[in-house]
């Protein structure tokens, strides 16, 4: 008996070992920011509102992010072959890019005013 409450013991250890290090605060990657995006089915580079929009919010919000391996379904999304960023609702923000060995996915609430819209692009 005292083995089995042993085996469980370190189990539960295990297991809330593992949670924790899923779950523990990440910083993305901002110097894998691509010099561009395709946004609203246009390439947007530095100088545009949307892409320094952008990289402003997720250089100064680099730091609390979660590791996520749920999908997300597309918002606002900015894409690149290798740095992905999905905008959903008010603030919800996921990115993903690609590293020398794995593709990581993290998600952060970030209130933030999203002022641009793909309706500037297809006025």
């Amino acid at each position: 008996m005292k083995a089995l409450s042993l085996i469980i013991l370190s189990i539960m250890i295990l297991l809330a070992a593992t949670y924790l290090y899923i779950n523990r605060d990440q910083q993305i990657r901002v110097d894998l920011i691509p010099p561009e995006f395709e946004f609203c089915e246009t390439i947007i580079t530095e100088g545009d509102l949307a892409y320094d929009e952008l990289k402003k919010v997720l250089v100064k919000h680099k730091d609390g992010w979660k590791t996520s391996y749920a999908s997300f379904v597309p918002g606002q999304t900015y894409d690149s072959p290798a740095f992905k960023v999905n905008v959903i609702g008010n603030g919800g923000v996921v990115v993903s890019y690609k590293t020398d060995d794995d593709y990581p996915q993290f998600t952060k609430f970030i209130k933030y005013d999203w002022s641009t819209s793909c309706e500037k692009y297809h006025k």
